[in-house]
């Protein structure tokens, strides 16, 4: 069985966490791998466009993009990926709804070949 986590001992080992209201004893996740898809068109409270994947053109047009920061984050992890590095598991809830990694959902959907991604979901 997976080890369970709570969203306080989560947010303990990330320093990057950009949504963390999750991040309290109550929340409990588990590490798990799921096809990257799945989490695409799933409802997302935070983003423009009102679900978890915002695609690469979408942060490029995104008023806040102005200084080409979300571009060239995804970018980066883009190059980061396909060098063989790893990025840190996405948060989800239940309805695997993103709390936090819609840069990395991007940068994942940007790579074909890699069909699965490594989640914290909520439990």
């Amino acid at each position: 069985m997976a080890e369970l986590l709570t969203g306080k001992e989560i947010c303990g080992r990330y320093s990057d966490l950009q949504h963390d209201a999750f991040g309290t004893e109550d929340h409990q996740f588990k590490r798990i791998t799921i096809e990257k898809e799945k989490l695409y068109d799933v409802p997302c409270s935070f983003s423009n466009n009102g679900k978890n994947l915002v695609t690469y053109k979408e942060w490029a047009n995104d008023p806040e993009n102005y200084d080409d920061y979300h571009t060239d984050n995804v970018k980066q992890m883009v190059d980061y990926l396909q060098e063989g590095g790893i990025l840190p598991p996405m948060m989800v809830n239940r309805d695997l709804s993103l709390y936090d990694g819609q840069h990395r959902l991007t940068a994942y959907s940007l790579i074909p070949e890699i069909k699965e991604v490594e989640i914290y979901k909520e439990v």
